[in-house]
């Protein structure tokens, strides 16, 4: 192949992956081409595995720009002045990629370009500029930045500045307003001359609003001034908050889920929650609750055994040479002792066409009795389903802490946004992977016991989880079992933001699985009935019906 036609197919599949990066499928054909006014199409620089990291850097940084700036609000707030608007388009872009962390590679692609930021903006940048842009991407990761260059070239920049537009990252109307206010005070050393009469005019028509804004503060003080004083500061904290959230909670309620952060969030492997020995405690002490439940483990095994049967498609092979003894032919073994085809063997023609996933609540509420029947019930179908060649995977959803962990302590550090998203960390746990075989991970499943280990609940996450480890595996057949007490419930989600964030985002999930129809969705709420969240759920009042209701639906989904 020709250095052409690397370079050719290089850039090709630097598109395909961009547009899908930029979620270029909800953009106009106008955005999409900015993909093709690349440099490398531009000159004939060859385009290799050496430099590949920075092809991909380019399409990385014009795909994350389409996907996180909404072009009406751009425009919006885009400045006359062209020193403005080159400081405009550099915070924008920062803002662009401190909210692609949740593409690494995306991030670390971008970064290889940082000495080539001309290239990468479009324009030609001055060492000043530079400075302030790098600068903000290390505010914004908490990074150490050069102080005294950035004093130097910009005196009048305060850490509290980049604080105040870090506060209003998330919703870019917010953060616009922020970077205007920003630039100016930037560009204010400027000569007057240097701006357009209109310029001046809304100089001095923003002094004057500045002005009335203030009047108007000390009118409303007074006027509230005896109610705060009987009703304390907190109540004034609240007032304060109303009337800044008022305005955009109904765009908010607007908004798709999102996520705080995910930066703490935690995909684990349950060995790895505990130490071998502790593991082994808590597979005795699940024994023992085991050992507990004869007549819950009685009927299951009568139920499994028709299961089994069912599935059990297995045929015998007669009149052979060797194999089993075929006790039906000894009758002619005796009238012909040279008479060999007295034998039969058994023929397998099972296949391992059909896997399933069972999602298990480890919400605080689940303890106790609910979830000593779970995890025994997902043992034995466990073990039975394997006999029958059906791969089953076992995971439990959770978070690490109560009331947010360090998701909160960062919004907290950051002055408390609004409505900021999902505000915990996540806790998903790999009891069993498909491929494991039971015997093999058996220990883990005694984790559930684990003092502490049962927190909040967030189910939509944890359902698109499960959701996508199916939809990489390659059997025909998937079935997805999720076993819940009831609603997603997450303190500190709920206290800040829409109190049916969680719900609303749930049912999201759940009608997007149920229309693609690649994975049979069933859902056993425990006490609670859950039939508001899926088309196929069973609620059930004693949790000793749990294995009774999984086993029939099992039966009817597997033949």
């Amino acid at each position: 192949m020709t250095k052409t036609q690397n370079k050719e197919d290089i850039l090709n599949n630097q598109k395909i992956v961009a547009n899908s990066l930029s979620n270029s499928n909800c953009q106009t054909n106008e955005k999409n081409n900015e993909f093709h006014n690349n440099p490398f199409e531009k000159n004939q620089t060859s385009v290799d595995d050496r430099n590949l990291k920075i092809t991909r850097g380019w399409f990385d940084f014009k795909a994350i720009n389409l996907r996180y700036i909404n072009e009406n609000i751009y425009i919006k707030f885009y400045p006359k002045n062209s020193t403005q608007q080159k400081l405009y388009k550099l915070l924008n872009y920062s803002r662009s990629i401190y909210l692609s962390y949740e593409f690494k590679g995306c991030e670390i692609n971008i970064k290889k370009y940082f000495d080539k930021l001309n290239l990468l903006f479009g324009y030609e940048l001055d060492k000043k500029e530079i400075i302030l842009f790098k600068s903000l991407i290390d505010f914004f990761e908490y990074k150490k930045n050069n102080k005294n260059l950035l004093k130097k070239y910009y005196p009048k920049l305060l850490e509290s500045d980049f604080a105040n537009i870090f506060k209003k990252i998330n919703i870019q109307e917010k953060f616009s307003k922020e970077c205007i206010k920003l630039i100016k005070k930037l560009t204010s050393d400027k000569k007057k001359e240097e701006l357009s009469p209109t310029e001046k005019n809304e100089d001095l028509n923003d002094v004057n609003q500045k002005k009335e804004q203030q009047k108007q503060k000390q009118k409303e003080s007074k006027l509230f001034s005896d109610i705060f004083e009987k009703e304390g500061h907190k109540e004034k904290n609240k007032f304060n908050k109303s009337i800044e959230n008022e305005d955009s909670l109904e765009k908010i309620k607007k908004k798709t889920y999102n996520q705080f952060t995910k930066e703490f969030d935690l995909f684990i492997n349950a060995e790895k929650l505990a130490t071998i020995e502790e593991l082994g405690e808590l597979r005795k002490k699940f024994e023992k609750e085991y050992s507990e439940n004869h007549n819950l483990i009685n009927k299951l095994a009568r139920k499994l055994d028709r299961l089994f049967n069912s599935l059990n498609r297995n045929s015998w092979i007669y009149d052979q040479e060797e194999g089993h003894f075929d006790s039906s032919k000894f009758a002619n073994f005796i009238a012909n002792p040279e008479y060999q085809n007295i034998f039969k063997y058994e023929k397998q023609i099972r296949e391992k066409n059909t896997v399933v996933s069972l999602l298990l609540d480890n919400s605080g509420s689940m303890r106790g009795k609910p979830i000593i029947t779970s995890a025994i019930t997902t043992e034995i179908i466990t073990k039975v389903l394997e006999k029958c060649n059906v791969n089953v995977e076992i995971l439990g959803f959770t978070t690490k802490e109560w009331k947010g962990g360090e998701s909160k302590k960062k919004w907290e550090s950051l002055g408390k946004p609004s409505f900021p998203g999902r505000l915990n960390d996540l806790l998903h746990i790999i009891y069993k992977d498909a491929d494991c075989r039971w015997s093999n991970c058996k220990k883990n499943l005694g984790l559930v016991l684990k003092e502490g280990l049962l927190k909040e609940n967030i189910d939509g996450e944890a359902l698109s989880w499960a959701y996508n480890r199916l939809n990489l595996r390659r059997e025909k057949k998937k079935i997805l079992i999720v076993i819940s007490d009831g609603a997603p419930v997450d303190d500190s989600t709920l206290s800040t933001n829409t109190p049916d964030i969680l719900d609303n985002h749930l049912k999201e999930v759940v009608d997007k699985i149920q229309k693609k129809n690649k994975v049979q969705l069933l859902a056993i709420g425990i006490g609670h009935d859950v039939s508001k969240y899926y088309q196929n759920a069973f609620v059930i009042e004693d949790v000793d019906s749990l294995g009774d209701v999984i086993i029939e639906n099992l039966s009817r989904m597997l033949t």
